[in-house]
């Protein structure tokens, strides 16, 4: 399975202002590989508090049953899907957090990776801000989808390579 390159994710994601998260895909409880500073922001907490962890470590002793549910069930599927649960950040306070996740395959359609995306929801968020919000994701994912099928031609062409280098020595033995 190709792996992300988390140099370039970093170079393409972390100006982006929209809070992002990748999780493995392949680990059973799908820790977190890749956060960028908008999600820092969002949520109180730093980089290397957050990598190696479930997202769930965010819901704490919150009631989010329906919504888990809901994301369980898209993992489950390898289906994108959105659920708002409630949050609570590093200082100790709340907030509700429309979470959409989107699954990355491999070539054999194993999942890989799942990428999320966070949006602070409150009284004044508006259809058109969230369907703003959305388009921009779309770019961002789109971003991600690219990164992923260079990294296949990658590995692709080292696999070329590497027959070729196996075929000359054979035809020099």
């Amino acid at each position: 399975m190709p792996k992300l390159n988390m140099k370039e994710v970093a170079q393409r994601l972390d100006q982006s202002n929209i809070s992002l998260s990748i999780a493995d895909g392949t680990q059973d409880d799908f820790p977190l590989v890749y956060v960028n500073p908008a999600f820092c922001t969002v949520t109180g907490y730093d980089t290397d508090q957050m990598i190696g962890r479930n997202c769930r470590f965010l819901q704490s002793d919150l009631e989010n049953d329906a919504p888990r549910a809901v994301i369980r069930d898209a993992l489950k599927n390898g289906t994108a899907a959105q659920a708002v649960f409630q949050n609570r950040r590093l200082d100790g306070t709340t907030f509700n957090n429309l979470l959409i996740i989107e699954p990355l395959q491999d070539r054999e359609g194993n999942l890989a990776y799942v990428v999320g995306a966070q949006f602070l929801v409150n009284a004044e968020t508006r259809a058109a801000a969230a369907e703003a919000h959305g388009n921009q994701i779309v770019r961002e994912i789109d971003k991600l989808l690219d990164l992923n099928e260079r990294l296949r031609a990658t590995s692709r062409q080292a696999l070329a390579r590497s027959m070729a280098a196996a075929v000359r020595l054979w035809m020099e033995t």
